[in-house]
């Protein structure tokens, strides 16, 4: 079973003992499903409700007949035309329909914070889906109209979430993506259980990308100072081979020499090993002296290729006219 699906098998187990959140629970799926009403021969009312969701739909019929009392007819269709996924029709009539409808519409539904954490908890179940912690940060509600998404976006802000909405397709969604806002929501909503998942998987996946991330950061200053020493050690031997060392300070000889004898050394170490001993920043000045010095080779070895050829070409052709 997916995460979203642990999320809504949880939330279907949990039934108000307040009539007020049950009404406000069935506020939410009522909104978000949406519904139509079909006038009986005998003149009474049936609404109708369609859900791809067994859970969405189970909620629905219990708290229907636990808070109303209405007569309440479950039947599984085929879905639509070329779909793969059942679907799960509610109708439910009686002069319960009447009641409900007025009571769900009733200005006071939301005014408290339980009611309001029922009617996400609702929203999730119609419509709501949640990506599992180990991948990535996501909580979705997708509503079929801008009116109902921007209900469910009013509650979740409501309760100090930061909930946006997108245009998807033909559905509003309303979403969530900090990973904190999410177990919130979770919590708010009273999966428990879920909460707990949710954060423990959090907190190991947080923790590898931190343990990467300075694994990564002491490669690449690895791989720098590598870089550094092999350059450095280039420079010192080419100021052996092409001047020698008898024409450096005592301070650059000692320095020369002592990276050529510990290449992979790091710099704090190598002043260990000078007399006296300097620190790390006295160690770099040397060697980006030793390098000048190096560089100032190679300009003085170009100049005198280019010189050669230079030479070369003239006695070419005073050779042809001659």
């Amino acid at each position: 079973m997916s995460f979203s699906g642990e999320v809504r098998g949880e939330l279907a187990e949990i039934i108000p003992e307040a009539r007020h959140c049950r009404i406000a629970e069935l506020r939410a799926i009522v909104d978000v499903l949406g519904s139509r009403s079909i006038t009986e021969p005998d003149g009474r009312r049936t609404l109708v409700f369609r859900t791809e969701s067994q859970t969405a739909g189970r909620k629905l019929f219990t708290l229907m007949k636990k808070t109303f009392n209405m007569d309440v007819v479950v039947q599984r269709t085929g879905g639509r035309p070329g779909g793969h996924r059942d679907v799960y029709e509610i109708r439910a009539g009686g002069p319960g329909a009447d009641a409900m409808l007025k009571a769900i519409r009733h200005a006071t539904v939301l005014n408290l914070p339980c009611c309001r954490r029922a009617f996400l908890r609702g929203a999730f179940l119609a419509a709501g889906s949640v990506s599992a912690p180990e991948k990535s940060y996501h909580l979705e509600i997708s509503c079929s109209g801008e009116g109902a998404a921007g209900e469910v976006q009013n509650v979740c802000n409501s309760l100090g979430f930061t909930a946006k909405t997108v245009l998807r397709k033909n559905d509003y969604v309303v979403y969530l993506k900090e990973g904190d806002q999410i177990v919130t929501m979770l919590g708010e909503m009273g999966a428990a259980r879920s909460y707990l998942a949710f954060e423990n998987a959090r907190v190991v996946k947080e923790m590898k990308e931190t343990v990467n991330r300075k694994v990564n950061c002491e490669t690449a200053n690895l791989n720098k100072t590598v870089k550094s020493s092999v350059r450095q050690c280039e420079d010192i031997r080419l100021i052996q081979e092409k001047a020698g060392f008898s024409g450096l300070t005592p301070a650059l000889r000692e320095m020369a020499e002592v990276r050529l004898e510990n290449p992979d050394m790091p710099l704090g170490e190598l002043g260990n090993l000078l007399d006296p001993k300097i620190g790390k920043s006295g160690v770099n000045h040397r060697l980006r002296k030793l390098s000048e010095i190096a560089e100032h080779i190679r300009e003085l070895e170009r100049l005198k290729e280019e010189d050669y050829y230079d030479k070369e070409g003239c006695s070419s052709q005073t050779g042809q006219r001659s």
